[in-house]
């Protein structure tokens, strides 16, 4: 069976991660992401393409033959996000706009998008396999914690949170929407992802803290969850948020 995977936000940490990860286990990778040209040498086609227009997602998902595919495994991983660090008393409408639009404007154009291209047209045929995962944040759970930011401003924003609280809530709505068609729409919430280049080490031991294991998540325990629950096979599993914190929204 083949099986592809569409990534959007493909060129960040996260992003690469998934690629290169899918593409060990043998999925034909497509990426999207803002920037002109892609160096990531697993993709197998790369759309400079914006996550809020339709447009985007209709160039991005002409990337495969739609024929061959109709037996296949097919993956979109809604996985682009952008995050804004001024004080909330300072907010501006266009931070505020740009942070929603992308991070939930965009998963919503981005799954009914899918849906019309590839679930819809096929939706009688049994041999087929589509899912969606949305990329959230524990941050959409919770509230941060403000005393852990110490040595860097790069401290969560309310409507970051915000955003991705509404994106737990879209993966329930669209999960339960598209049931019946056989489409799988799950999210995941990481907590704080480890980036030594931009995280000091005062971040690190305040943010520890506050988890049981006492540290960040690792990128490739992100990305190896999310292979777990696809190659699962697992087709009840829909309009789930699944808690990746160490921990961290136990206690």
């Amino acid at each position: 069976m083949k099986k592809t995977v569409f990534v959007t936000g493909s060129e960040g940490q996260v992003g690469c991660e998934l690629v290169r990860n899918f593409s060990e286990k043998g999925w034909d990778c497509y990426g999207m992401d803002i920037f002109k040209e892609s160096s990531n040498p697993n993709l197998k086609g790369y759309l400079y393409g914006d996550v809020r227009k339709r447009e985007s997602f209709k160039d991005f998902f002409k990337f495969v033959n739609t024929n061959e595919l109709r037996f296949g495994e097919l993956l979109l991983i809604n996985n682009a996000g952008v995050a804004v660090f001024t004080p909330a008393e300072e907010r501006t409408y266009e931070e505020y706009r740009e942070v929603s639009d992308i991070n939930l404007f965009g998963p919503i154009v981005g799954i009914t998008e899918f849906y019309k291209f590839f679930v819809k047209p096929n939706k009688d045929l049994k041999e087929k396999k589509c899912s969606i995962i949305n990329i959230a944040s524990i941050y959409g759970l919770i509230a941060p914690n403000q005393k852990i930011y110490t040595d860097t401003q790069r401290n969560s924003s309310e409507i970051y949170g915000a955003s991705k609280a509404g994106l737990i809530q879209l993966t329930k709505y669209f999960a339960t929407r598209y049931a019946n068609d056989d489409l799988q729409i799950n999210c995941i919430a990481p907590g704080g992802i480890y980036n030594k280049k931009l995280q000091g080490s005062g971040f690190l031991k305040n943010y520890g803290d506050l988890v049981p294991q006492n540290r960040l998540c690792r990128v490739q325990e992100l990305s190896n969850l999310i292979c777990s629950i696809v190659e699962s096979n697992c087709k009840y599993l829909t309009g789930q948020t699944i808690s990746l914190d160490g921990g961290m929204s136990a206690w």
